[in-house]
C-alpha cells in the first residue's frame, strides 16, 4: 500500500515537472515569435484608421507588440489588450475628421474644378500628417533607438512618413484604405489601367467612352506630374528639416515597401495587374460576429415588414449642412414612401421628422445592414460602407461627392447593385426614380445577393491574409522575393523605350537599304536597257 502511494506521488511530481517544462518551453517559444510591430496612422481621417483597426487589434490579440501613432486612441471602453500602446496625435489645433465636410462646397461643382478640388484638399490635409513628424512621441521614437520587426504606415497623400520609417531600419507594409492613388501606381510602376479603370479623385463612371478614357488618361499623368513636384518638394523639404540634408528622397524610400495591402477585392472594383506583393483585403474591418442592435432600433426594424431604407453618408459629411431645398426633397419622398427610413443625422432633430423616419447620431451600420428588413442602402460610396454593403448583399444607392467614392460607385453600378445619384443634380423625381429601381427591380437585390457570395468566398478571410502576410514579410521573407524589379527601372527601361528605338532604328535601316537595294536594280536595269539599245542602234548603224 505504501508502495503505491509512494509511486502515485512519484508519478505526480514527475507529471507536475513535465507540466512546468513544457509552459517554461512554450512561454519561451511564445517570447521568441513575438513581432514587435508600429503602425503609422498621420492622417486624421476616422475611417482611414477604422479601415485597419480590427488588423492591429487582432495582431495584438496574438501576443504581438503593437505601437500605434494615430488620432484614435483606444479608451476604457475598447476591450483590454496589454501589448497595445498608443502614441496619440490628438491636439487642440487638429480635431479628427469627422462631421467636417460642409455640403454646401459640393453645389454646382463641375467634373475639371471637381478633380481639382479634391487636389487641393489632399494637399492641404497633408500639412497635418507632415507635422507629426515633430511630434514628441515620434520624436522619441525616432531618438531612443528602439527596435522593431516591422511597420505598418498608411500610403496617401504624403511620403514625408518615409523619413521615420528610413530611420527606424526595417521592413515596412504599406496600406491603402481605397484603390491605388494615381501617383501610387506611377510609383510603383504598376500596369497603367486607365483605359477601363477610373482613376481615383475624378467622377468618371463606367462605361467609358473615348472622351473619358482621354480625361482618364490624362488624370493619371497631371495627378502624377502634380504630386512628384509639388507635393514631393514639400514632403522632401520637411524631411530634410527633420533629419538633415542626406535623408534619401522619400519617393524612393517608398519604393522598398515588401508588401501593399489594397482595400478593395477584384469581385467589386474589377481585375487589375497587381505585381505578388500587391495584396487586396477588401472587407478586412468587417468582423466575423455581429452584436445585438440597440432594442430601439431593433424594435424599429423587426416591426418594418414593409422594407427599410437605411441611409448614411459616413463619418466625415456633415448631414446638417444639407442645402434647405435637397433636405425638403429628403423629407418629402421619405414621408411618401411606404417604408420605413432610418437615418444618421449628427444634430438632435430634423424639421418636420416624419412618422415613418428615425434619425439618431450613431448607427451601428454593419448590424443594421444585416438586418432581414433593410432592402436598400442609400451611402456615399466611401469603401467601409460600400463592402459592408456588398457583404450583406443589400443593394444600393450611391450619391459620391469626393476622393475615390466616384470609383467605388462606378465598380458598383457596373456589378449590376447600386444606382448612381449625382448631388448636384439631385430631384424629387430621380430620387424617386431610384428608390423604385432598387426596391422595386428584382435585379438588384439578386445581382447583390450574388457579388456578395463571390467577395466572401475565398481561400482565408481578409484578416487572416494580411496577417500570413505580416508574419511572412516579419520572418525575413519580404523585400528581396516579392519586389517587382520595375521599381527600380528607368522609366525608358520600364517601358521599353530604349528597345523600341533600337527595333525603330533598325527597321528605318532595312528600309534604307531596301531602297538601296531596289535603287540600284533599277539603275542597273536601266543601264542594261540603255547598252541593249545602244547596241541596237549600232547594229543598225552598220547595216545602212
Amino acid at each position: 500500500m505504501e508502495i503505491n502511494q509512494t509511486r502515485i506521488i512519484f508519478l505526480f511530481i514527475f507529471a507536475l515537472n513535465l507540466l512546468l517544462y513544457s509552459n517554461a518551453n512554450n512561454s519561451t517559444l511564445s517570447e521568441n515569435s513575438r513581432l514587435k510591430i508600429l503602425a503609422i496612422f498621420p492622417h486624421p481621417g476616422k475611417s482611414h484608421f477604422f479601415v485597419f483597426k480590427t488588423f492591429i487589434e487582432e495582431l495584438a490579440r496574438r501576443g504581438n507588440e503593437l505601437t500605434v501613432i494615430s488620432y484614435f486612441p483606444r479608451t476604457e471602453k475598447d476591450e483590454y489588450l496589454p501589448t497595445y500602446k498608443d502614441i496619440s496625435l490628438v491636439n487642440k489645433e487638429s480635431d479628427v475628421f469627422v462631421n467636417v465636410v460642409d455640403l454646401k462646397e459640393f453645389e454646382q461643382i463641375f467634373y475639371i474644378i471637381k478633380y481639382f478640388v479634391n487636389i487641393y484638399m489632399l494637399y492641404r490635409m497633408r500639412f497635418i500628417s507632415c507635422e507629426n513628424l515633430k511630434h514628441p512621441g515620434v520624436k522619441e521614437l525616432s531618438e531612443n533607438g528602439e527596435k522593431f520587426d516591422l511597420v505598418l504606415i498608411e500610403n496617401f497623400n504624403t511620403n514625408c512618413f518615409m523619413s521615420f520609417v528610413h530611420k527606424l531600419n526595417v521592413p515596412f507594409i504599406d496600406i491603402s484604405t481605397h484603390q491605388p492613388m494615381p501617383w501610387t501606381i506611377h510609383n510603383f510602376r504598376f500596369p497603367n489601367e486607365a483605359s477601363f479603370m477610373p482613376m481615383l479623385l475624378t467622377p468618371i463612371l463606367k462605361p467609358m467612352n473615348l472622351f473619358y478614357r482621354t480625361m482618364n488618361t490624362l488624370s493619371l499623368y497631371v495627378s502624377s506630374a502634380l504630386y512628384c513636384t509639388i507635393f514631393h518638394w514639400k514632403d522632401q523639404s520637411i524631411a530634410e528639416e527633420i533629419y538633415g540634408p542626406d535623408i534619401p528622397n522619400v519617393l524612393t524610400i517608398n519604393k522598398n515597401m515588401s508588401i501593399f495591402f489594397v482595400n478593395t477585392h477584384y469581385t467589386l472594383h474589377g481585375s487589375f495587374s497587381y505585381p505578388p506583393n500587391v495584396i487586396e483585403v477588401g472587407g478586412i474591418h468587417i468582423e466575423s460576429k455581429r452584436k445585438p442592435l440597440p432594442q430601439n432600433i431593433a424594435k424599429f426594424l423587426d416591426e418594418a415588414h414593409e422594407g427599410v431604407l437605411y441611409f448614411n453618408l459616413g463619418s466625415m459629411i456633415k448631414m446638417s449642412t444639407i442645402s434647405k431645398d435637397k433636405l425638403n426633397i429628403l423629407i418629402k419622398v421619405f414621408r411618401s414612401i411606404p417604408r420605413k427610413v432610418i437615418w444618421k443625422w449628427e444634430q438632435d432633430d430634423i424639421p418636420e421628422l416624419p412618422d415613418n423616419v428615425m434619425v439618431q447620431k450613431w448607427l451601428p451600420q454593419y448590424d443594421i445592414l444585416n438586418h432581414p428588413n433593410v432592402k436598400c442602402y442609400f451611402g456615399h460610396g466611401g469603401l467601409l460602407g460600400l463592402t459592408e454593403g456588398v457583404q450583406s448583399g443589400v443593394p444600393m444607392i450611391l450619391m459620391p461627392f469626393y476622393g475615390d467614392q466616384y470609383s467605388n460607385a462606378a465598380a458598383a453600378q457596373t456589378r449590376g447593385v447600386a444606382v448612381i445619384l449625382e448631388f448636384n443634380d439631385f430631384t424629387e423625381e430621380k430620387l424617386r426614380n431610384a428608390l423604385d429601381q432598387v426596391f422595386n427591380d428584382t435585379r438588384y437585390g439578386e445581382n447583390a445577393k450574388r457579388l456578395s457570395k463571390a467577395f466572401k468566398d475565398r481561400p482565408a478571410s481578409p484578416l487572416e491574409t494580411a496577417i500570413w502576410w505580416t508574419e511572412y514579410v516579419a520572418r525575413g521573407n519580404g523585400l528581396p522575393y516579392v519586389k517587382s524589379e520595375a521599381t527600380t527601372m528607368a522609366w525608358h527601361e520600364r517601358y521599353l523605350v530604349d528597345v523600341h528605338a533600337i527595333l525603330l532604328l533598325f527597321s528605318l535601316l532595312a528600309l534604307y537599304v531596301q531602297y538601296r537595294v531596289v535603287k540600284y536594280a533599277f539603275a542597273c536595269a536601266l543601264r542594261s536597257k540603255d547598252a541593249g539599245s545602244k547596241k541596237r542602234a549600232n547594229l543598225s548603224k552598220k547595216r545602212d
